[in-house]
């Protein structure tokens, strides 16, 4: 199959090796990038941290405070962030291997509320609200914005020009920005109604809810395994998308 990877550089290569693999034709296509923010000084040392996504691992090591938290309790979303905290010399990584909502049971399981701060740098726009979760169970949780992910321009021509032909057999979508980003740069070019028959694999329904999609193949874990998965077998649990 030809399929477009929307993911953010460096997480689109990796999955595009993934396809090829598998056999597909990869397009590249990032929807959104990372700009990293400056972290501001915590002053005090924190308990633990959690971790969303690789993005936020990066933002955090950009910090020189960093140096000094390698033996902390990092606490994963899933196993490729935990992977990342792992070659960056994090001790101690535990992955709940699926969405924020397991991060934050993973979080609740192993660690008192008494332990002290979790530090959770994420994302200026972020869904999940993994700090709100925390600080309802007891937690005390420092938000360190320390990256923002910005949206495209436009589509790539290669991409505009395999809607145009109809030469797309699928899109990979991992977060609603992301896909709701491809949609609107696919109306700006005129190819909303090409883009609405392409078929949309989806990491959750959360990610494609209401987005204008015929057809939608969802995997059964929140993560990229279950995804690639899914599209392997045609096992995934189907939706219509909605404007």
């Amino acid at each position: 199959m030809r399929l477009v990877v929307t993911r953010p550089s460096g997480d689109a290569e990796a999955t595009a090796a993934r396809l090829a693999a598998l056999g597909h034709e990869a397009l590249v296509a990032p929807m959104l990038e990372r700009v990293l923010l400056p972290m501001p000084t915590l002053g005090e040392m924190p308990a633990a941290i959690a971790l969303t996504s690789a993005n936020a691992l990066a933002g955090l090591e950009a910090s020189p405070e960093s140096r000094h938290w390698r033996n902390l309790p990092v606490f994963s979303v899933g196993g490729r962030t935990a992977a990342a905290a792992r070659v960056a010399g994090y001790a101690d990584v535990r992955s709940a291997e699926g969405d924020s909502a397991d991060l934050v049971r993973l979080i609740a399981s192993d660690l008192s509320p008494g332990a002290g701060t979790i530090l959770y740098p994420a994302a200026t726009e972020r869904a999940g609200h993994v700090d709100a979760a925390l600080a309802a169970a007891g937690y005390r949780v420092h938000l360190a914005e320390v990256y923002s992910m910005e949206p495209a321009a436009r589509l790539p021509e290669e991409v505009a020009a395999a809607l145009r032909q109809g030469r797309l057999d699928g899109v990979l979508l991992y977060s609603h920005r992301t896909a709701a980003t491809l949609v609107r740069l696919a109306d700006a070019a005129g190819l909303g109604p090409a883009l609405a028959a392409v078929r949309a694999f989806g990491i959750s329904e959360a990610v494609v809810a209401g987005l204008p999609f015929d057809r939608v193949t969802l995997s059964a874990a929140p993560n990229e395994d279950a995804l690639l998965a899914a599209l392997e077998s045609g096992d995934g649990t189907s939706a219509a998308g909605k404007r």
